[in-house]
């Protein structure tokens, strides 16, 4: 499993898991900017990742933080 699987997932499977990394990316996508920084001093790549899809539409295949 990667971010790049479970956003991908996220975004335009199921959304029904509900491992770690799938909650943590919904916790992202959720925050206003002061908690997304907060989040991104723990888990920097799932925070990009996010980002990087908001901004792009792409879904980066970034490493677990």
């Amino acid at each position: 499993m990667s971010l790049q699987f479970d956003l991908h997932d996220l975004v335009n499977g199921s959304g029904k898991q509900t491992n770690f990394t799938t909650m943590l990316l919904k916790l992202i996508l959720k925050a206003d900017s002061h908690n997304r920084e907060l989040l991104r001093k723990g888990f920097p790549n799932a925070v990009d990742t996010v980002e990087i899809w908001n901004n792009t539409g792409v879904i980066a295949d970034l490493n677990y933080d």
